[in-house]
């Protein structure tokens, strides 16, 4: 069984609320009207994924609210190539929320280039996941903007309605379930195939009944 980790400087390193400035190597924050306070500069060793990265004191750091593609779908390489642009090499702030099961410290990052979490999703490499309350509704905002331009993941490559071959036509979902939809299904001109979730193509109902998808339930 994996040890807990002790406490350590990363997870007390803040809790603000506004980003005030960067001067000489520290970050300031302020929490609430409060009165500004520095935050430590931390160095990344190597980033693991487009919302994951580690810490040259071992410590695994989660960008909140933002939820890159998994590894193998849709835009996860470049997502990991982006956060690699946006933090190796360069000094890294944290404003820590809380640690996750997975013992990673879930964190607003900054850098000098500006707000990371903010970064991923307006440019497309990841997209926003309300599951951290005290995380600002730019994020939101951000994210919101990505899927008009249609940047990145939202773009024609990830996010597709019509399908690229013909003659597989059919939508599989996943979401909270793996659902399909066939042309003949009243959601289907509505339905977006978002390949960096998941979804997929498939030529046949046997084909994706036996990828674990059910029919729609409106569906004829």
């Amino acid at each position: 069984m994996r040890k807990k980790k002790s406490v350590t400087g990363l997870q007390k390193a803040a809790f603000g609320t506004v980003v005030a400035g960067v001067i000489a190597g520290t970050l300031w924050l302020t929490f609430g009207k409060g009165m500004p306070f520095q935050v430590p500069a931390y160095s990344v060793s190597r980033v693991i994924d487009g919302d994951t990265f580690e810490t040259v004191e071992k410590q695994l750091i989660r960008l909140a609210s933002t939820e890159a593609p998994e590894e193998g779908l849709c835009g996860s390489q470049e997502a990991k190539n982006a956060l690699e642009g946006f933090v190796m090499g360069k000094p890294v702030y944290l404003k820590v929320l809380y640690r996750d099961p997975y013992y990673r410290l879930v964190s607003q990052v900054y850098t000098e280039g500006g707000y990371v979490n903010e970064r991923m999703i307006a440019e497309g490499f990841a997209y926003y996941y309300n599951r951290d309350k005290n995380v600002a509704e730019k994020l939101k905002s951000a994210g919101e903007q990505a899927r008009k331009e249609k940047k990145g993941i939202h773009g024609p490559p990830c996010t597709q309605t019509n399908p690229i071959t013909p003659r597989c036509e059919i939508k599989g979902n996943v979401r909270e379930e793996k659902i399909y939809f066939t042309p003949r299904c009243q959601q289907y001109k509505i339905t977006d195939v978002q390949l960096y979730l998941g979804d997929r193509w498939f030529c046949t109902e046997r084909e994706a009944f036996d990828a674990g998808f059910r029919k729609g339930k409106q569906c004829p």
